[in-house]
């Protein structure tokens, strides 16, 4: 496998005010194109057998990442738990993250009902668990190949079988899983032996929820749970209790407990509950600040390339006594404003008309203004 570090910056507000600013490392790998390919076959087969597992023990809402069949998203799953606190009243939300997901081979045993796993089954529980990963930073490195634009002069591919047991194998670039644990995150299966490991606690936790006649959603590693008051202590500590069941954690300082208040026929919190990059407070719905953050700092930066590539090409054009042409904005309309179908802002209204949700118009509202004026003044500063 190939392996790249994926960095996420988060930018906090503390209580005094100041501004926290973290980097998330996130180590993302991806298989050799036949290995992607066995691995989508089996994680296919293995997908069946879990939503039927799903059904039988009546937990299928409960889990909603990584199901594509279900035809819903994050807006839909983010939409039926914010309906559900402001129909329920006053409730105590609370909002877990776990750190990280091994293996289970029990579970892999459970879903195909076998006492031992089929040699094709064990052979690809073991490619997982026993991977090796190859850095891909120092492998472009070894190729010359741009990390920027990995495909510059029509290359299709990274290298040849020779070249790789030659330049890669040979020269000690390759990595082994030094754990007999774990599983690879961004293969083709991690998403779903993600959700087959937490199989025997997402029956055990919503089993106790729906009890207590609350809600209990698990999308990944993030789990949300809603209820009155009298049961939320109770379920926190089963909640406790069932995650060291299965050899996780819960991250503590991510743990979040909101208590919504009926305050006459208006519903207040102290602090607004984050789900699924969503913000609501009892009366408003909003996209994540960060989110929305993200995506103009996004914004900026592809409009200093544009523009430094047409300052390029302007050089090139005045050698050639050609006439220089205007700034070509095309992708950038597409990507970053109304014009584009499946891009941030597409998103945002897409949520905002399901949720019924005004204010996360509001937060795009300006962002045409804030394009134009981001290309005149990288414009200015770039090309006069």
């Amino acid at each position: 496998m190939l392996r790249w570090i994926s960095q996420t910056r988060k930018v906090k507000r503390k209580a005094d005010g100041t501004l926290e600013e973290k980097t998330k490392d996130r180590p993302i790998s991806y298989a050799a194109h036949k290995d992607a390919a066995i691995y989508s076959y089996y994680g296919h087969l293995l997908s069946g057998r879990y939503e039927s597992e799903l059904a039988a023990i009546g937990i299928s809402d409960s889990i909603t990442a990584f199901r594509p069949d279900t035809g819903r998203c994050n807006i839909d799953f983010a939409h039926e738990a914010l309906e559900w606190i402001r129909n329920q009243g006053e409730c105590v939300a609370i909002a877990f993250d776990i750190k990280s997901f091994f293996d289970k081979k029990a579970q892999w045993r459970r879903l195909l009902k076998v006492e031992r796993l089929p040699d094709d089954h064990f052979a690809v529980f073991s490619s997982l668990t026993r991977f090796a990963f190859a850095d891909r930073t120092a492998v472009f490195k070894e190729f010359g190949i741009s990390p920027h634009n990995p495909r510059a002069t029509g290359r299709s591919r990274i290298c040849s079988p020779n070249d790789f047991r030659e330049r890669v194998r040979a020269k000690g670039l390759i990595q082994k899983n030094g754990n007999r644990y774990g599983i690879p995150q961004g293969s083709p299966m991690s998403a779903i032996l993600s959700n087959i490991y937490m199989l025997d606690f997402d029956a055990a936790v919503s089993e106790r929820v729906q009890a207590a006649d609350g809600l209990y959603r698990r999308y990944c590693d993030d789990m949300l749970i809603v209820l009155s008051l009298e049961h939320a202590q109770d379920i926190e500590d089963l909640v406790m209790a069932q995650i060291k069941t299965v050899k996780l954690e819960i991250q503590p300082e991510k743990t979040k407990r909101q208590h919504f208040r009926s305050n006459g026929d208006r519903l207040t919190v102290d602090e607004p509950l984050q789900y699924l990059g969503f913000l609501f407070d009892g009366a408003r719905i909003l996209v994540r600040n960060g989110s929305v953050s993200r995506y103009y700092r996004k914004m900026r930066a592809a409009v200093s390339l544009v523009v430094q590539t047409k300052r390029k090409h302007d050089r090139i054009r005045a050698h050639q006594g050609k006439p220089l042409q205007q700034l070509k904005r095309r992708k950038l309309n597409i990507r970053y404003s109304y014009v584009g179908r499946h891009n941030f802002l597409s998103y945002a209204q897409r949520a905002a008309k399901k949720m019924s949700a005004p204010a996360i118009r509001k937060q795009v509202k300006r962002h045409w203004k804030k394009l134009n004026a981001e290309v005149d003044k990288v414009a200015t500063k770039l090309l006069l």
